[in-house]
């Protein structure tokens, strides 16, 4: 460069890389009050972000960088501004600006409508996206043209995500040869998806999130599939069919709560005074490793107030929910002053589970302002006298129990679990905090149940942390 002379202009190249380190379309645009290099340029970015932009200058936007004929956008991230519009206008606008998105070829798509808004879904035909990889919905309710060729609208999408989307998914997944992950949020009051139905040759990811506490059907056939996530809620009054088809699943978080009926907490079917709140069927990690086997959770209380639902049976309820293998099973028990050996035993005698289980933990949580367990009890089941019964635990290796107090119920458990369990190798009993000043006495108790079972490895754990008290 000559002294005093003009420096010399960057390469417009140069000057994109510039405009896309502001990682804000509009700020890229208002570069062009600089000097004339600048103007126009904004149109040739890769990615595109509207954030905070009024819609109608969105559209404009879109508008700018299809005349102008610019290279087709690896990213399109638009978020609609809350209240922008109203919801007639919204409604007329947001269609012609997914059209003009689709128009620009992107490879990844994000649309979000009615974020953080009272309204509810924006109605749009989803046109063709033959360059889409990945593409995020929010907010939208969505319907497929009946044009030739539409079913495979889009043919190279890999990701899809709808955060409460309207959907009918046995419309769209066949659009959507490619797709491996397909992640489905349903989180508003109004509830769409009632049936969740899957059917995917290619599928290798689903993660489900339902908050609504009226879905009917989960169905899922994916021959691929190797992750799935699933949380829903199941209402008080609804059975929700259950059928899973992968066979070639390797992790699994499955957790299904049910609804409120009474106390504040959610149960829908119980034995006696017994209910469930969630049951979780996930895979086990061992620092950081996956585990091979499973882990089945179930989480139950029991409480003179709570309501049950006549029509819908404990045991089929649980076995619904097993939608892979397992051979850890976790019980944990509220027992709001109840004796739980009966309701424990028919967990146990249920036939998938006293074959499968390698390892059960019984954890016995219970509140500070326990209630007295009424004379005649349900808890006792007097037609079943769990106490004396025997049944088959053919794999069972190894007991936790947790919150142990010494009680004459938990000592019955305590040797229905020796007596069903022929190969049991390890049992240990952790005291519950309340126990600690009669501690020698419970042990010495525990102690001498467990000297009649010379060949298992037990021990003690009390309440305060790192003592331990290893018996024969």
């Amino acid at each position: 460069m000559d002294p005093g002379g003009a420096a010399p202009a960057l390469p417009d190249d140069m000057l994109v890389e510039i405009l896309v380190r502001l990682r804000c379309s509009r700020a890229a645009a208002r570069t062009g009050i600089l000097s004339r290099s600048w103007r126009g340029l904004w149109t040739r970015l890769p990615v595109h972000v509207f954030r905070g932009v009024a819609l109608g200058s969105i559209q404009a936007a879109l508008d700018s960088i299809k005349a102008e004929g610019g290279p087709g956008a690896l990213l399109l991230d638009i978020s609609v501004p809350e209240a922008s519009l109203s919801e007639t206008e919204l409604s007329e606008r947001v269609p012609k600006l997914l059209d003009a998105a689709a128009a620009l070829l992107p490879v990844e798509l994000r649309l979000a409508v009615w974020e953080n808004t009272p309204f509810k879904y924006v109605k749009v035909v989803v046109p063709r996206l033959p360059r889409a990889a990945s593409v995020e919905l929010q907010g939208l309710d969505l319907a497929f043209a009946d044009e030739p060729g539409s079913r495979q609208g889009f043919p190279a999408l890999e990701r899809l995500s709808l955060t409460s989307c309207r959907a009918v998914l046995t419309n769209l997944l066949p659009r959507c040869p490619r797709l491996r992950v397909f992640r489905l949020r349903d989180d508003l009051l109004v509830c769409q998806h009632k049936n969740i139905i899957i059917r995917s040759s290619s599928l290798q990811e689903l993660d489900v999130e339902s908050k609504v506490p009226f879905l009917h059907r989960i169905d899922i056939e994916a021959p691929a599939l190797k992750r799935l996530a699933m949380s829903f809620t199941s209402s008080n009054n609804i059975i929700v069919l259950v059928s899973v088809s992968a066979p070639m699943l390797d992790k699994v978080s499955w957790r299904c709560s049910y609804s409120t009926v009474s106390a504040g907490l959610g149960v829908s079917v119980g034995l006696g005074p017994w209910g469930l709140l969630s049951v979780r069927l996930h895979t086990a990690e061992t620092n950081g490793q996956l585990h091979p086997r499973s882990c089945l959770s179930l989480f139950a209380a029991a409480h003179s107030s709570y309501s049950f639902s006549e029509g819908l049976n404990l045991t089929t309820e649980i076995e619904r929910h097993m939608v892979t293998l397992f051979s850890v099973l976790e019980l944990h028990v509220q027992t709001w002053g109840h004796v739980f050996g009966a309701f424990a035993l028919h967990i146990l005698e249920m036939d998938r589970i006293s074959t499968a289980i390698q390892s059960l933990k019984v954890i016995l949580l219970r509140s500070e302002d326990n209630e007295a367990c009424p004379p005649n009890c349900d808890c006792e089941l007097p037609n079943n006298n769990w106490r004396s019964q025997t049944i088959s635990l053919t794999n069972l290796e190894k007991v936790e129990i947790e919150g142990f107090q010494g009680e004459g119920h938990e000592f019955d458990f305590l040797k229905l679990v020796f007596r069903c369990a022929q190969v049991l190798k390890t049992m240990s009993v952790r005291l519950s905090d309340e126990v600690t000043a009669s501690s020698d006495d419970c042990c010495k108790k525990i102690h001498d149940v467990f000297k009649m079972y010379p060949f298992v490895e037990c021990n003690v754990d009390l309440s305060s942390p790192g003592v331990n008290m290893q018996l024969p």
